[in-house]
Order: structure tokens, then C-alpha cells, then sequence
């Protein structure tokens, strides 16, 4: 049977990949019980129980905080990371990594490939870019997945905040365009990988399908949740980290690669709700 470890078992995407995978030895840990920028600690848990996929879930992903907190974001995105796929090649694992759509500068009007050059504009986006450099140089079996716009039924998200909030009056931003997409799909999607892992190792682009603004993306939780809620387009909110205004990722590499077909992100938005 697969032995895998999921580190950063508490977060959403931990939590929605332990859900889902099935038929595998499953071996998960969350950032308390695992610290990845503790080397020597990783190192033991891998020596003891090989796995032969390591999905990494553990990161830094407050985004605005990491503009002050710089320091703490390297160490969790780029320094930890580094050393984990060390490990993952010492002991011939295969790590599997998320990064995201702020390795980009949003300046393009296209779907960014996987290839297309990256530059961060702020400090979270530039940790994990540094993550991605560390993998691709130090691991020798690894899939990096770019994710955007990450939201679950659970944990703290847009979509959480949404449906929770008691605020009846929302202005959102139309400044951003992306897409969102559903750590339940993701799940889904990292199950597909492992049950027929095509062993073409590398860098891939995974979003549910289609690009709206965060605004757009509001309006349709409101009406598909039956939330009742007044959404108000805005063209700008202050935060302390800038973000990409365009963030669209292609995803037809992963398509081809994989053997999958994504979703539109309004039907996976729809499985989130159904499931509430």
C-alpha cells in the first residue's frame, strides 16, 4: 500500500487531502505535531516511516503580515521547504508542494503559464517563489502545484468569512481578477495523482476553471448560498501587501499531463455549498 505523509494537516488543504485519499497508509501531522523548519524532526518521522509521497501543506500564508513578518515567512516558505525536499530526495520520496498565482505581478491580460516569468510584488508571493527554486534544484522527484484563490467550508477564507459574516453590507473588490478555487477540488485532484501518478515531475498551474473579480466571485456565494447579503463593488481596499490585479493561470499542461479535466469553478463552488 502507498505510505503518505501530509504535513500541515490542519490547514485547508490538509484537512481536505486527509479526507479524501483513500486506500493509501496515511500518516498526518499538523503544523503543532510537525514543524517543518524543524529539519532534524522531519528528517526522523521520514527515516521511520518512508513514505513515498510527502504533500506539504505547511505554510506561511498571511499575506499582508508577511510585508512585516519577512523573516518568519522565508523560514516557513523557502528555508523549511528547502530542506524537506533534501529529505524527499534522501529517502526517495516524492514531494508534493503547493505554491500560488502571487509569483506573479499580475501586469499580463493572458492566463499565465507555468513557464511565464514570475516577479513577486510582495513578500509572501516572493517566499514561496523562492520555495518553487529550492524544490526544482534540491528534490528529484516532486510535483509543484500553483494554486489561487484557495477557499473550503472550513478554516479561514473568503468564503468562510463570507457565509459567516453578520455584516449584511459588503463592498468588495473589483480590482483583482482570478480564480477561485475549492481546496475540496484540489483534494480531488492530488487523489487523481497518486492513484496514476504519470511520473512526469515538474511544475503545473491547478485552478477550477473560469476568472472573475473578487467582487464577481461575492456575488455569486450570495446567490448560490441564498445569503441575501448587499455586495457592493469597490475599485479599491488598502492592505499592506499589493497583489496582482490579473492572476489567471493555465492549467492545460496539467490537463494533458494528468488525464484530468478541471471544473468550472461555479460547479465546484456549488459542491462547497451543497455540502454545508
Amino acid at each position: 500500500m502507498i505510505k503518505v505523509l501530509i504535513t500541515g494537516a490542519n490547514g485547508m488543504l490538509g484537512i481536505a487531502i486527509s479526507k479524501r485519499l483513500t486506500s493509501v497508509e496515511l500518516f498526518t501531522f499538523t503544523s503543532k505535531e510537525l514543524d517543518i523548519t524543524c529539519a532534524h524532526k522531519v528528517q526522523e518521522k521520514v527515516a521511520s516511516l518512508r513514505p513515498d509521497y510527502i504533500i506539504n501543506c505547511a505554510a506561511y500564508t498571511a499575506v499582508d503580515l508577511a510585508e512585516e513578518q519577512r523573516e518568519k515567512a522565508f523560514k516557513i516558505n523557502t528555508t523549511a521547504v528547502e530542506k524537506l525536499a533534501q529529505i524527499a530526495a534522501q529517502y526517495e520520496a516524492t514531494l508534493i508542494h503547493f505554491s500560488t498565482d502571487y509569483v506573479f505581478d499580475g501586469t499580463s491580460n493572458i492566463p499565465y503559464q507555468p513557464h511565464d516569468i514570475t516577479n513577486p510584488i510582495n513578500e509572501y508571493g516572493a517566499s514561496k517563489l523562492a520555495g518553487e527554486k529550492a524544490i526544482e534544484m534540491l528534490a528529484s522527484k516532486y510535483y509543484i502545484f500553483r494554486i489561487s484563490w484557495l477557499y473550503a467550508p472550513f478554516g479561514k477564507n473568503f468564503f468562510t468569512w463570507l457565509t459567516t459574516t453578520d455584516q449584511q453590507q459588503l463592498n468588495i473588490v473589483t480590482s483583482q481578477v482570478g480564480s477561485p478555487t475549492s481546496a475540496l477540488s484540489v483534494a480531488n485532484f492530488i487523489h487523481h495523482v497518486i492513484k496514476q501518478d504519470p511520473l512526469q515531475y515538474g511544475l503545473y498551474h491547478y485552478v477550477d476553471q473560469g476568472k472573475v473579480s473578487w467582487y464577481e466571485f461575492a456575488l455569486k456565494i450570495n446567490e448560490l448560498a441564498e445569503l441575501k447579503k448587499g455586495i457592493h463593488a469597490v475599485d479599491h481596499y488598502p492592505t499592506a501587501a499589493q497583489r496582482p490585479a490579473y492572476s489567471v493561470m493555465d492549467t492545460s499542461k496539467t490537463e494533458e499531463v494528468f488525464k484530468y479535466l478541471l471544473s468550472p469553478y461555479q460547479i465546484e463552488l456549488e459542491k462547497v455549498i451543497e455540502g454545508l
